[in-house]
């Protein structure tokens, strides 16, 4: 399993359950960038899933994930993700 930053890791933490971007953002503290790159980072290594935002609800899985408005989408864990959560304890 590859190795997970603190940030990475602090974001993970947040995505037990689908969790919108400003969520992220509010209980992890990080930068805007900070969060998009990690967020990239997890997707690319399969730690995460990424959701359309429908309305403020969470919608289908995207196929295609717009870098420049990662607020416009929601995010969750994988096993891969919780496993690399657990990992890291």
């Amino acid at each position: 399993m590859s190795k997970i930053t603190e940030s990475q890791l602090s974001i993970l933490n947040q995505l037990i359950y689908a969790e919108s971007y400003a969520h992220i953002q509010q209980e992890t503290s990080l930068s805007f960038g900070e969060i998009r790159d990690d967020l990239i980072t997890l997707m690319h290594k399969n730690m995460i899933e990424v959701f359309e935002n429908d309305g403020g609800n969470i919608g289908a899985k995207v196929r295609h994930f717009d870098n420049d408005h990662p607020e416009s989408f929601f995010y969750r864990a994988t096993k891969a993700g919780h496993g690399a959560m657990k990992g890291s304890s």
